[in-house]
């Protein structure tokens, strides 16, 4: 929280899944610039290459879910992609499962194995794809499940799919503003979304992704995002709520979505440290001082929401963190900060928001009090606070605020600081707190994935995308 107005540039290599067009010690974009469609050889005299089958591996069962989850998504854009752009899918030349410490096995456009450790990439020079088997595929199968392995080759397929769409490493080349990394990175997130909704929906092969293997997936993909405190730059990759975003537009709204991304229609939130006191601090406030901060400025902010919408806002009375009596039933079930129907009052428990605020950063514990304040807000202009729909929108205005925060100028005092949107949206797919209406309870049947959907709508379309 709280920026300052000196500017820091942080240089990073390149992570995880952002190995796709160029692997920190692989060849740069200038060097991949041939198409893939001259790479394997798909004019239109020539007959189509059959499909690849995996090169490499050891029969583990990651390596058979591996070879199950490029062969069924290649297969369902072998069948999509004629339906959704009105050409033919040429087939992917080859997939290598690679041992980075197996020196003795080449790996794809690379000058060694090991440059592939705990990395994906698809090679757009020999147009192919491949991962570290012995790595990176085990530990996302043992931390988030079979979900996120198929993000993971999906993100890398992805590129595949902007390739045979003309968005290659030589557009990049060409046109380096207007398909800046951080763009080409938003679609391969968005055509794996596309991806994991025909696996929850059965249309992959061998691949079966439930409600929580998504949630799981999601986990999976924002460990994929920049580290805090890197700026938008030509090598960036997204933070995690530019990175869910761009999955989430996928998974609901299909491949032309993706397709049709631009740097002038998609909103990104990442952004650099602006000082070396925030980068000391890691961008995080003392929870102290992050209430005594946010309630007067969350104060006015929903104050004024709810006058210019004619009603009357009646100002917490009870400082945060010493609350005050509550005729409320069961108060505490709201979680680490609470609303009082009865009292108008926003309070918050020091200890289990200091547990939110150590365990998961400072705005993860902001957003929960926002979440109370949006609620007041509703109450205020006559609006449910109980059921489903005041739980959704308490998530949802709570977007609207934190992009308020991220809008302000670096001298408008309170206001985000690199990693406080990261926070927010790991907080909403962790944990329900946001989400729970005047009685402590959440929508039923919603998750993660649903509370940053109502957390981004909000967020892209202030109070008017809650409906308010």
């Amino acid at each position: 929280m709280a920026r300052i107005a000196v500017g820091l540039v942080v240089v990073v290599g390149i992570l995880l899944t952002g190995g796709s067009r160029s692997v920190a010690g692989g060849p740069g974009a200038a060097d991949t610039g041939a198409m893939a469609m001259a790479a394997v050889g798909s004019g239109p005299d020539l007959p189509p290459a059959p499909p690849a089958t995996v090169r490499g591996g050891a029969g583990t069962a990651s390596d058979r879910l591996a070879a199950d989850v490029v062969t069924g998504v290649e297969q369902f854009w072998r069948e999509q992609f004629p339906v959704q752009f009105g050409r033919r899918w040429v087939n992917i030349h080859a997939f290598y499962a690679v041992d980075p410490g197996d020196a003795t096995v080449p790996a794809p456009c690379l000058r060694q194995p090991s440059e592939l450790a705990d990395q994906g990439l698809f090679c757009p020079r020999l147009d192919v794809v491949a991962w570290d088997r012995t790595g990176l595929l085990p530990r996302l199968r043992a931390n988030y499940g079979d979900g996120a392995v198929l993000v993971a080759l999906a993100h890398e397929i992805g590129h595949a799919v902007q390739d045979r769409l003309g968005i290659d490493a030589a557009a990049q080349v060409r046109e380096p503003d207007r398909y800046p990394t951080i763009l080409i990175e938003a679609m391969a997130d968005c055509f794996a979304g596309v991806v994991v909704h025909a696996a929850v929906d059965g249309r992959i092969a061998n691949v079966q992704v439930g409600p929580d293997g998504l949630d799981r997936a999601m986990r999976a993909l924002l460990t994929f995002r920049d580290p805090v405190g890197v700026a938008i730059s030509r090598t960036a990759h997204g933070d995690a709520f530019d990175r869910a975003s761009a999955f989430q537009d996928g998974y609901r709204n299909g491949a032309g979505t993706c397709a049709g991304m631009t740097v002038h229609n998609q909103t990104f939130t990442q952004r650099g440290y602006s000082s070396l006191s925030d980068v000391m601090a890691s961008g995080d406030l003392a929870l102290d001082d992050l209430v005594g901060s946010m309630g007067p400025d969350a104060n006015s902010w929903f104050g004024n929401l709810v006058r210019s919408r004619g009603g009357n806002w009646r100002t917490p009375l009870a400082t945060l963190l010493r609350p005050r009596r509550c005729d409320t039933p069961d108060l505490a079930r709201q979680g680490p900060a609470r609303y009082c129907a009865s009292s108008g009052a926003v309070t918050a428990s020091a200890a289990d928001l200091g547990r939110v605020h150590n365990g998961l950063g400072d705005y993860a514990s902001a957003e929960l009090v926002a979440s109370r304040y949006a609620l007041a807000a509703l109450g205020a202009l006559g609006r449910p606070v109980q059921g489903p729909s005041a739980g959704r929108a308490a998530v949802c205005l709570t977007g609207a605020y934190t992009r308020s925060l991220l809008d302000r100028n670096a001298d408008g005092g309170f206001g985000l600081s690199p990693g406080d949107i990261d926070e927010a949206v790991r907080e909403l797919l962790d944990q329900d707190f946001a989400a729970r209406d005047v009685t402590g309870r959440p929508p039923s049947g919603d998750r993660g994935f649903q509370r940053i959907e109502q957390f981004r709508a909000g967020a892209l379309g202030g109070p008017a995308g809650c409906g308010v």
